[in-house]
């Protein structure tokens, strides 16, 4: 698959269950697509701000920051949302303030179940648009990280409920832009991630058959996060080991040597010990790998387990080399 074929759609939604790297999978998406010259946007429907630290920026506001070459971000808190759809909609630019505090907000959306995720889907059909408040920037690429697969599927089925509830009028047509723009298939595709793990893997099936039965919406590859490379064949492991039983490890001590490392026996038994670890863990995640293939009618793409302590831009830059590498196999 060509990776501008690839990114095609205008929309990107990123989703998976809690933990599983999704937001990181958003970020190297966002670097593939400006390094094909999109003008990208990424958008967080929550106030972490991990999207921002990622990208080697500080931090994402309601209205779009350059985090690094190409890559804009935002963060869409309901509230600056409604301020943004009052004046909008309703050219209430004076006092949708008045409107929008937390306290206010909290009160209506318990009386409008919803409302929230409404708003921020309406913010991203404005970005879409083009018709964003206070920005003049049109993007090529929304990379959108959506909510843990928890509330994912309510986020997304929000206007389907709205337009069920409101039958005639502006909501009832605003409802039906917003489901257009997210079961149009040339306007919107979601990209699950998971971890190659038996709760992961079942979640993410469960979770792409109700966006396609459901929702009507479409999926296109899956990444499956967090896989570990295999470092030694069995046989290589083996000849390791003989080496160990019979004390002939001088091989093993030039070819440290030759990259400056100083080893002694019980360096080479933890080396030993880890490969075998890592081995195991890989047919594990094989066999999980398995049943996700076998569970989904769209291409599975493997991501590396990233050893690192903390993800930064270099790491998210490697991700993004690996993410390109896959997309252009398929």
């Amino acid at each position: 698959m060509q990776l501008d074929e690839f990114f095609a759609p205008r929309i990107l939604i990123v989703a998976g269950k809690g933990g599983v790297g999704k937001t990181t999978v958003a970020a190297g998406l966002a670097l593939a697509a400006a390094r094909r010259g999109r003008k990208v946007c990424v958008a967080e429907v929550d106030r972490k701000g991990t999207l921002a630290r990622l990208l080697g920026g500080e931090h994402s506001g309601y209205e779009p920051v350059e985090h690094t070459a190409g890559v804009w971000g935002v963060n869409i808190p309901p509230e600056e949302a409604l301020a943004e759809y009052l004046e909008v909609q309703y050219h209430m630019k004076r006092i949708s303030r008045a409107f929008t505090s937390t306290q206010f907000l909290d009160y209506i959306t318990t009386a409008a179940p919803g409302l929230k995720d409404i708003l921020v889907l309406g913010k991203i059909w404005y970005l879409e648009k083009g018709r964003s408040t206070g920005t003049k920037h049109e993007f090529d690429t929304i990379v959108v990280d959506a909510p843990a697969a928890g509330h994912m599927l309510t986020f997304l089925s929000a206007p389907m409920g709205l337009s069920d509830a409101v039958r005639v009028g502006p909501i009832r047509r605003q409802a039906s832009w917003l489901m257009e723009m997210l079961q149009d298939p040339a306007r919107t595709r979601v990209h699950l991630v998971t971890i190659p793990e038996e709760m992961p893997v079942a979640e993410t099936l469960e979770t792409a058959e109700a966006l396609r039965t459901r929702l009507g919406m479409t999926c296109g590859p899956v990444f499956a996060n967090a896989v570990y490379d295999k470092l030694f064949t069995s046989d290589e492991l083996t000849i390791v080991q003989t080496m160990l039983e019979t004390g002939n490890l001088d091989d093993i001590y030039k070819s440290a040597e030759d990259v400056g490392l100083r080893l002694d026996l019980d360096d080479v038994n933890a080396m030993l010990s880890y490969a075998r670890f890592l081995n195991s863990r890989r047919e594990i995640q094989a066999r999980h790998l398995k049943a996700l293939n076998r569970g989904v009618s769209f291409p599975v793409v493997e991501l590396p387990f990233l050893f690192s302590a903390g993800l930064e831009l270099p790491d998210v830059e490697n991700l993004t080399d690996r993410i390109e590498e896959a997309v252009e196999a398929l």
